[in-house]
């Protein structure tokens, strides 16, 4: 089960990820891979694991010039893809919401750059097509843009939106760019969650019932066995 939970800040993929995880380990026993959620793909959270950076570590990376920025992202990315090797994987953003964010906030990955992101972004997913035959099920989760401009006063201050270049001006905007890049992939089918009405775990049962046909027979296997134990 290799999964992308891709949406606008606030609209709950950390908060999904974290139940996502969960679920498996009840279903089938196991956590994803190594118990890891691979959520670094947004600047200035971008660190490895565990995943917290100080609020000092975060201005020396928003301290970074555009080139640099671009490659510290791009080397973490080509890093990441060694996990589809795995069964497993649940990965919040990677190159959908790199993409989005490093266009829009950070000066690099233009149209036209050596590193322009529409074609980095090719450059990924072709990687991930020559790692695993697996399906990479992307999750587009959304929400309306009241919704998350009300999230967004709600939680501006909490940890994990810390230096969040994320104003309520560009939401629309934003939305708009995750649907792009969302539409842009070929590497498994997607499904859509909206967000802005359920709970989570409402939320959690939409996704695991829309992930449900996409499952791989290894998927399927494990939660029989796991059944019978």
């Amino acid at each position: 089960m290799k999964i992308i939970l891709a949406g606008i800040e606030y609209v709950g993929t950390t908060t999904i990820s974290r139940m996502l995880n969960d679920w498996k380990l009840n279903v089938m026993g196991e956590p994803f891979y190594m118990g890891l959620i691979h959520d670094h793909s947004k600047l200035p959270h971008t660190s490895g694991h565990p995943d917290d950076t100080t609020l000092e570590e975060q201005e020396q990376i928003l301290n970074l010039s555009p080139k640099l920025k671009e490659m510290y992202h791009r080397y973490g990315m080509y890093y990441h893809l060694h996990h589809y090797v795995q069964e497993d994987d649940l990965t919040v953003g990677f190159h959908i919401e790199e993409a989005v964010y490093a266009r829009r906030y950070y000066g690099y990955g233009l149209d036209g750059e050596q590193f322009d992101r529409n074609n980095v972004f090719v450059s990924i997913e072709n990687r991930i097509k020559q790692i695993t035959a697996d399906p990479i099920i992307t999750v587009h989760m959304v929400a309306s843009a009241e919704v998350i401009e009300g999230r967004m006063s709600d939680l501006k201050d909490h940890a994990e939106h810390t230096n969040s270049p994320l104003i309520a001006a560009d939401i629309e905007n934003v939305m708009a760019e995750y649907e792009y890049f969302i539409n842009k992939s070929d590497i498994g089918p997607v499904v859509k969650v909206d967000t802005s009405a359920d709970s989570p775990d409402e939320t959690l049962l939409k996704i695991v019932n829309s992930i449900e046909p996409h499952l791989t027979k290894v998927d399927l296997d494990r939660i029989a066995n796991h059944g019978k134990s």
